[in-house]
């Protein structure tokens, strides 16, 4: 019977959808389409006020939003409809900065600081220059490098001319062996001084150029960003001498984030690999993600494991050192005939609603919730299958509700 008296409650509130506007309709939008007619069709308007009020706080809490408003409000729609409600498992964690986009670019060698083209909070690509130093370590290097290039190409010449010389019987075998090991020598120099040059952070590119370099540059070692991401932190400063292993900057791809979620022992056993987090901020941003790691071991001192979790962190909405809450979807559940988002839930005056598309906007639409986790809610009274319901920025929806029906309360 109750359910019976509610569902005929909405559907009055659905019948007198064009009350008030609210912020959120232009000028003139809603005007009463009776308002002529009211002014001069004979009736004492103020004797039936009674009804004209009751048909006012029947209309209460309705948003009158035009397609184009919804869309600009980022509000989504879901159709009301079948789904599972899986078990989970509710977990508090910390937002940390994703171990596997994260890089330190060190001083390899001793020098001046020369040059900063880029400052802290700069985002980089793989390969940018950071800071130019002046090194006589470095000068040495390609110098070192250098020398036994031009050692390697006159002892390849030697060889040549050696062998020749042996072939035709006019020298000794000897001297063509003393040449082959001196070529060999002068190439495994070569080879040492190549990946020396490589090792303080010179591409091949960088040490194929060097024979056509201008002798002046020697001395120049530059810092490179190993990935791309942005820059959060910089210890360096112009004209600073600097030792070698110096962390000169720190940067970090921030797109993707970890959630550090510790997993006490009675849950643990529900918890695997590859399943999905509902993730819930402090501030009212939402996301879910994966389940990438869960520890074969329990820490005693807490009696949970660690499990870390993969968030996509496109917009910047998850900040590393910051505490957020959520659901570990485990699986499992029975179905449900009827559910919707658990997100397109809003209280309002005490109840627990769900704004539902019509014509004019927006309707909040009392529900009854029977199961739920944090992705969806069955819903036993209140919605028809096939109900439009809006699941993102609902609390725009639930403040345009508050704020008319205040004014219609005021105006009475």
């Amino acid at each position: 019977m109750t359910k019976n008296f509610l569902l005929i409650g909405v559907c009055l509130a659905a019948l007198a959808t064009s009350g008030a506007p609210h912020a959120f309709a232009g000028p003139g939008d809603h005007a009463p389409k009776d308002e002529k007619h009211a002014e001069g069709d004979g009736h004492n308007h103020a004797a039936e006020g009674g009804h004209a009020h009751g048909e006012e706080e029947e209309s209460d809490g309705n948003v009158h939003l035009t397609t184009e408003q919804i869309a600009k409000a980022k509000i989504n729609l879901v159709a009301a409809g079948p789904a599972a409600v899986t078990g989970e498992v509710r977990v508090m964690g910390s937002i940390t900065a994703d171990a596997d986009r994260m890089s330190s670019v060190t001083t390899r060698l001793p020098g001046v600081v020369v040059d900063l083209p880029k400052r802290l909070g700069d985002r980089v690509a793989a390969g940018e220059v950071l800071a130019v130093l002046d090194s006589t370590e470095m000068a040495d290097a390609k110098a070192a490098y250098l020398s036994a290039q031009r050692q390697e190409g006159l002892a390849a010449g030697t060889l040549k001319r050696e062998e020749d010389l042996w072939r035709k019987k006019i020298s000794a075998e000897q001297d063509y062996l003393d040449a082959r090991t001196n070529a060999e020598t002068a190439r495994i120099s070569l080879d040492a001084a190549r990946q020396r040059l490589g090792a303080l952070g010179l591409s091949a590119s960088d040490i194929k150029a060097l024979p056509s370099q201008n002798p002046a540059s020697l001395a120049r070692l530059e810092l490179r960003a190993p990935i791309a991401g942005r820059i959060t932190a910089r210890n360096l400063q112009r004209g600073e001498l600097v030792a070698a292993e110096k962390e000169a900057f720190a940067i970090a791809d921030l797109s993707q984030v970890w959630v550090e979620l510790p997993v006490y022992a009675a849950d643990l056993p529900q918890v695997r690999e590859g399943q999905r987090l509902v993730l819930k901020g402090h501030h009212g941003q939402q996301g879910d993600g994966k389940v990438i790691f869960v520890a074969p071991t329990i820490d005693p001192a807490t009696g949970a494991a660690r499990v870390v979790a993969q968030v996509d962190n496109a917009e910047g909405h998850w900040r590393p050192g910051d505490f957020t809450s959520g659901a570990i979807e485990t699986g499992g559940g029975e179905p449900a005939d009827l559910t919707v988002p658990a997100s397109a839930l809003q209280m309002l005056k005490g109840e627990t609603v769900v704004f539902v598309r019509n014509p004019e906007g927006f309707e909040p639409r009392v529900v009854e919730i029977g199961r739920r986790n944090s992705s969806v809610a069955e819903v036993l009274f209140g919605l028809f299958p096939g109900d439009q319901v809006a699941t993102g920025n609902t609390f725009l929806l639930k403040a345009e509700a508050s704020r008319g029906a205040a004014a219609h309360s005021h105006s009475h």
